[in-house]
């Protein structure tokens, strides 16, 4: 796993080397951050997602059935795994793939003369400028790190692609084989995937950065997800973004159902029929193949592949089909590592919800929060689980 290093004078030494420095120890409670300076004099050592800290939700014994492990939460050690360390958590990728938490202000704080003005937002500033460095900075360690996995798995070093190829290409197959053979861990896999994705988003996301500075979270909630890494995704961000892409979902399932039993009513979020049209067409790849250009349109929408359904037909043959069977190929490689890592129970709460939401299920939360909205999603997935298994 790979941790960020946070200070002023940050030093980043080699592998092998022991690394002395001061840092800040982050963990995630309840949407919050805990914060402790600590004194840290040791040598680099295999980092597993183990390091994570309490979770979103604590545990009840009264009321929860399930177990999990915590929730995501910064590592606290300064130094860098080693490649061969990186996959020792089955399941969970390092939390340098995703997000920090960002604390800012209350309102409460806010004061009407200039200098509480000045101060609050000056707050706000310095508390966004942290943010987006740590994000940039773990954009590039992580990419760095994936680099012997990238190689390991046949793919290009410095062309950030993401695995898995199409099935229609002709590594396809050797990939496949390749994950099998490798022993690959869904932590793995995962690390490689989203440090590509995020490192395509660096130029011009860094470009923006250098330009507006403190202003750029202004810049990015109206430019979207398009030159954003995930790393660098602020909250509100994230919210916009899933908002929307539960309009777009309940869209194109209102014109499946009219095209389909002439209703212009959709399944509900979470149930049976909608997890079995998700589960058993759209992340099909023989149904993809063969699928009609109308349904094509509406599976990409509701798996987040495009922004809409209203799209030309042409361009469903040229870019969205092959676009939904990589897809699809990708959460079958996804499906078989999480099972082999485990299970749902094994994943974080984190984990979890991004899982969900790439699976289409975006939107089952249906109001619920914290270890509630946490135990439909950890269903969910494992009813997921289970249909994609009995499909084979």
């Amino acid at each position: 796993m790979i941790a960020p290093i946070h200070g002023r004078n940050s030093l980043v030494h080699s592998y092998s080397t022991t690394v002395f420095t001061s840092a800040t120890s982050l963990r995630l409670l309840d949407h919050g951050l805990v914060r402790t300076r600590a004194r840290i004099g040791t040598r680099t050592a295999p980092l597993t997602a183990s390091n994570s800290t309490s979770g979103r939700c604590k545990s009840s014994s009264s009321t929860k059935t399930h177990k999990r492990p915590p929730s995501s939460a910064q590592p606290t050690s300064s130094t860098i795994p080693s490649a061969s360390s990186i996959s020792t958590n089955n399941v969970n990728p390092p939390a340098s793939t995703r997000p920090i938490e960002i604390t800012l202000p209350n309102n409460a704080d806010f004061s009407a003369d200039i200098g509480g003005k000045f101060k609050y937002y000056f707050t706000i500033g310095k508390e966004y400028l942290r943010f987006y460095k740590t994000g940039l900075k773990n954009v590039y360690l992580n990419y760095r790190a994936s680099l012997p996995l990238r190689r390991s798995l046949n793919l290009p070093s410095y062309i950030p692609i993401s695995p898995p190829p199409g099935p229609s290409s002709q590594n396809a197959s050797a990939f496949r084989a390749t994950v099998k053979s490798t022993k690959l861990s869904r932590s793995s896999f995962q690390l490689v995937r989203r440090a590509a994705y995020d490192m395509r988003r660096l130029i011009p996301f860094g470009l923006t950065f250098i330009i507006c500075g403190e202003l750029t979270p202004f810049i990015v909630l109206a430019l979207g997800n398009a030159i954003t890494p995930y790393t660098c995704r602020i909250p509100r961000q994230i919210e916009k973004a899933r908002a929307k892409r539960m309009d777009v979902k309940r869209a194109a399932l209102v014109a499946h159902q009219v095209a389909t039993t002439g209703s212009l009513t959709p399944f509900a979020a979470g149930s049976d029929q909608e997890l079995d049209l998700l589960a058993s067409c759209y992340a099909d790849l023989d149904w993809a193949k063969s699928a009609s250009v109308e349904e094509i349109l509406h599976a990409c929408a509701v798996l987040g592949l495009t922004k809409s359904y209203n799209r030309h037909p042409l361009l469903a043959s040229v870019i969205y089909r092959p676009r939904l069977q990589r897809y699809a190929e990708y959460l079958s490689v996804d499906d078989q590592l999480i099972r082999d890592g485990g299970g749902v129970k094994t994943m974080e709460a984190s984990e979890v919800r991004i899982a969900v939401e790439e699976r289409g299920g975006v939107d089952i939360r249906d109001g619920n929060v914290g270890w509630k909205a946490e135990r439909e999603e950890r269903r969910w997935l494992e009813q997921w689980l289970q249909r994609r298994q009995s499909q084979k």
